[in-house]
């Protein structure tokens, strides 16, 4: 939780639902994963499925994964307009785990 936490207070008040561009963010996690926010609540899916473990429980972390992973490709459509986010993306190419995605 606490890379959510520190993802919220690096966007602080360009945190929002709909993708826009809100200034791009390049300190704290972001300069590891371009979606630390994200990556804090695949975490936190991954240890209560380690905690709760069930066909149930996987299978409704696999489609909230799965809209998760829809959601980032929507907001980075958004944010690929933008100059500043393309450098940024070369920069730190991994969305949520460094070195795999």
């Amino acid at each position: 939780m606490s890379l959510q936490v520190a993802a919220k207070l690096i966007l602080g008040r360009s945190f929002g639902i709909i993708p826009a561009n809100r200034g791009v963010r390049v300190v704290g996690p972001y300069r590891f994963i371009r979606h630390p926010m994200y990556a804090g609540y695949t975490r936190t899916h991954m240890g209560f499925l380690l905690v709760m473990p069930s066909a149930t429980n996987a299978a409704l972390y696999a489609l909230a994964f799965s809209f998760q992973v829809s959601r980032i490709f929507r907001e980075e459509r958004v944010l690929f307009a933008d100059p500043g986010y393309r450098a940024f993306a070369e920069r730190v190419p991994y969305r949520l785990v460094p070195g795999l995605f």
